[in-house]
């Protein structure tokens, strides 16, 4: 099976992400097509062709890792007011030590 991204929706973080998790499974080949899309080629780690579930699968993972990085970059300042708050009579403590 073979699916190709837009990397303007999904970055590369997203993309590896859901790739490493599917990797036990399926053997997967990641192909650059140019700098906006990318190509997923998809085949049972037996060599068996894929289903549409697993297309599902796959683009439902793509959605949750790109939904829990939207929120980690949302609450990315409130965590760190939160860090710089709990440890702020800590005086080894530095900013760079609360930033990720």
């Amino acid at each position: 099976m073979t699916l190709i991204l837009d990397k303007k929706i999904y970055n590369d973080s997203v993309i590896s992400k859901v790739v490493y998790w599917m990797s036990g499974d399926y053997k997967i080949v990641r192909i650059s097509l140019d700098e906006f899309k990318e190509q997923i080629d998809l085949v049972g780690a037996n060599g068996e062709c894929v289903d549409s579930l697993v297309e599902e699968k796959f683009f439902q993972l793509l959605n949750d890792f790109k939904l829990r990085q939207v929120v980690a970059d949302e609450t990315r300042d409130i965590k760190t007011i939160l860090y710089a708050k709990a440890f702020a009579e800590d005086e080894d403590l530095s900013e760079e030590d609360i930033h990720d």
